[in-house]
C-alpha cells in the first residue's frame, strides 16, 4: 500500500490566510454592508416621504393661520381703510390687534402676517397694496407685485375665496411659504386677504431633527448587526477551521479522521460529507492488500510517470473463464431474473478471483478475464483461483439451475476456464470520453480461443503455466490432451485438471 507523505500546506491554511479575506471578516463586511445599503435605502425613502410630509404639514399650518385669522377680521371695517391716514382709526387699531394676537401665539414676526388687497380696477391684477400690518410704524396704501410663483394661490383666495398656499419660493429677504385667506364683509365679498408669510427655517429645522434622528437610528442598526455578523462569521470560521484540520490529518495517513460539528448547516453538512469520504476511502484503503499487484503498480506507477497510459509489453498469467449453458438458461428467464443471474454469477467468480489476488481485467458478457503477475506466485494463486471457482460452481449448483413451473430442472450453467502465461501489452484503449486500462495481444486471444474449447467445469492449463507450478500443483493438472484452436495451424497440447477436480 502506498504511504501518504504530510503536506505543509494543509495544516498553516489558516496563518497564511490575509485578515482581509478570513470568512469571519468577509461575513462581518457583507452583512455590515447589507444593513448600510438596506438601512440607507429606507432612511432615503423615508427622509423623502417625511420631507414631504412635513412640507404638507407647515402648509397646513400657515393655511390654517391664514384662515383662522381671516374669520377673526371685521371685513367691512378693513373695506373702510383706504389710505395712510386711515392707520389712526379704530378700525385700524382693532384689525392690527387681531392680527398681533394671532403673531404672538403662532410665533410670527411682523413682517409675517399683513392684510392687503388688489390695487384699484384699471391697473395690473397682481399688484396689490397694504391695508392691515402690525409693524411699529404703518404702510397703509404702500403698493407692491405678487411675485409670479404666488400668483395662483392669490388668484384662488381673491377671486375663489379659497384659503390657498403657495411652494417655496425665495426672494431677497429668504425663503418662504405663504397663505393667503380672504377677508370678507358681511355680504360675503371678499375685500381683502390675509397674507400669512413663514420662513423655510422652520420647516428646514424640523426636517434637520427628522434627518438627525433617522442617521441615528440607521447607526444603531449598523452596530447592532456587527456583532451577531461578527459571531457568525467566526462561528463559520471555526467550523471551517476543524474541517481543514482534519483533512490535514487525513492527508497525512490518519484513516480515522473525523469531523464532529453540531451547528447543522452547511459547514457541518461539508463535515459530514468529509466522513463520509473519509469512511469510504477508509475501507477501500483496506481492502488493498486484496487488491492485484498488476493493478497496485499500474496505479503506483501513474503518479510518477506521466505516459504511464502508453502501453508496456510485460508477462502475465491470464485467466478466463466462459459460463456454459447460461445462453440456453437465459431463453427461459424473464429479463430481471436473468439479470440477476447473471450478476450474482459474476459476483461469485470477482469474490473467489480478489481473495487469490487477481485483478479482473473486464466482464464480457458471462465471461470474465482475470490477470495475475508472471513473476513470484502469480502463477500458483492463478491455478488455485482456477480450481476454487470450479469447486464453488460445483458447490453451488443448485443455486445456478433454471426450472419449470413444475421445479423441474430445465438447463444448468458451468464453467469453462483457460490458463495460460505469456507476453501482454498493458495500457489505456479508448478514447479521452472513455478509457480502459486492460491487456491486450496474442496471449489474450490464445487464452481466450483456450477457453472456449474448454468442457463443462473444465480448466485447461497450457505448458507455458504449468511449468511454473509447484510439484503439488502439477499433479492436479495431470490430464494432457491435444485440441485445435482457430486460426492455429497445429494442435496444442494442453493439460486439463485430474478427475477429482471434476466431480
Amino acid at each position: 500500500m502506498a504511504s501518504f507523505a504530510p503536506s505543509s500546506s494543509t495544516a498553516p491554511f489558516f496563518s497564511r490566510v490575509p485578515w482581509w479575506r478570513q470568512i469571519r471578516v468577509r461575513v462581518t463586511a457583507t452583512l455590515v454592508g447589507l444593513v448600510i445599503l438596506v438601512a440607507g435605502s429606507l432612511f432615503l425613502t423615508n427622509w423623502q416621504v417625511r420631507r414631504a410630509a412635513l412640507l404638507a404639514e407647515f402648509q397646513r399650518w400657515v393655511s390654517a393661520v391664514g384662515g383662522t385669522g381671516a374669520v377673526a377680521l371685521d371685513g367691512d371695517a378693513i373695506a373702510r381703510i383706504e389710505v395712510e391716514a386711515d392707520a389712526l382709526t379704530p378700525e385700524f387699531a382693532r384689525a392690527r390687534q387681531v392680527l398681533e394676537t394671532i403673531r404672538r401665539r403662532v410665533g410670527l414676526t411682523p413682517a409675517e402676517i399683513y392684510v392687503l388687497r388688489p390695487t384699484p380696477e384699471g391697473g395690473d391684477p397682481y399688484e396689490a397694496e397694504f391695508v392691515v400690518m402690525t409693524h411699529e410704524e404703518p404702510f397703509v396704501g404702500n403698493r407692491y407685485l405678487i411675485r409670479p410663483e404666488n400668483r395662483a394661490a392669490f388668484a384662488a383666495a381673491m377671486k375663489g375665496g379659497l384659503v390657498a398656499f403657495t411652494g417655496i419660493y425665495e426672494d431677497e429677504h429668504g425663503r418662504w411659504i405663504s397663505a393667503f385667506a380672504p377677508v370678507q364683509d358681511s355680504s360675503g365679498r371678499t375685500v381683502a386677504l390675509l397674507e400669512v408669510d413663514a420662513k423655510v427655517g422652520r420647516y428646514e429645522a424640523k426636517l434637520r431633527e427628522e434627518l438627525i434622528l433617522e442617521a441615528l437610528v440607521t447607526l444603531a442598526a449598523t452596530l447592532l448587526v456587527v456583532g451577531p455578523a461578527f459571531y457568525l462569521g467566526n462561528r463559520l470560521t471555526q467550523g471551517a477551521r476543524a474541517l481543514a484540520r482534519a483533512m490535514g490529518r487525513f492527508e497525512t495517513g490518519q484513516m480515522d479522521a473525523r469531523v464532529e460539528l453540531r451547528s447543522r448547516d452547511e459547514i457541518a453538512a461539508m463535515a459530514d460529507g468529509f466522513n463520509r469520504m473519509a469512511q469510504s476511502v477508509g475501507e477501500r484503503l483496506r481492502l488493498l492488500p486484496f487488491v492485484s499487484r498488476f493493478t497496485a503498480q499500474a496505479v503506483e506507477k501513474s503518479r510518477t510517470v506521466e505516459n504511464w497510459l502508453e502501453g508496456v509489453e510485460r508477462e502475465v498469467v491470464i485467466l478466463i473463464t466462459d459460463v456454459r449453458g447460461f445462453t440456453a438458461a437465459s431463453r427461459l428467464m424473464k429479463p430481471s431474473e436473468l439479470i440477476d443471474a447473471l450478476n450474482r454469477l459474476l459476483a461469485m467468480q470477482t469474490e473467489v478471483i480478489t481473495a487469490h489476488g487477481g485483478d479482473i481485467d473486464k466482464f464480457m458478457g458471462d465471461a470474465v478475464l482475470a490477470v495475475w503477475p508472471a513473476e513470484g506466485d502469480g502463477p500458483t494463486q492463478a491455478a488455485r483461483c482456477a480450481l476454487a471457482l470450479q469447486a464453488k460452481m460445483r458447490e453451488t449448483r443448485p443455486a445456478w439451475a433454471t426450472r419449470d413451473a413444475a421445479g423441474q430442472v430445465r438447463a444448468e450453467v458451468a464453467l469453462g476456464a483457460a490458463l495460460h502465461l505469456g507476453p501482454v501489452v498493458t495500457g489505456a484503449v479508448g478514447s479521452e470520453a472513455r478509457r480502459d486500462f486492460t491487456v491486450i495481444g496474442h496471449t489474450v486471444n490464445f487464452t481466450a480461443h483456450l477457453c472456449a474449447t474448454a468442457g463443462r467445469g473444465q480448466v485447461l492449463v497450457t505448458d507455458a503455466l504449468w511449468a511454473r507450478l509447484p510439484g503439488e500443483l502439477r499433479g492436479r493438472f495431470s490430464h494432457v490432451t491435444e485440441v485445435r484452436l482457430k486460426h492455429a495451424a497445429e494442435l496444442t497440447v494442453v493439460r486439463a485438471q485430474a478427475a477429482a477436480d471434476t466431480a
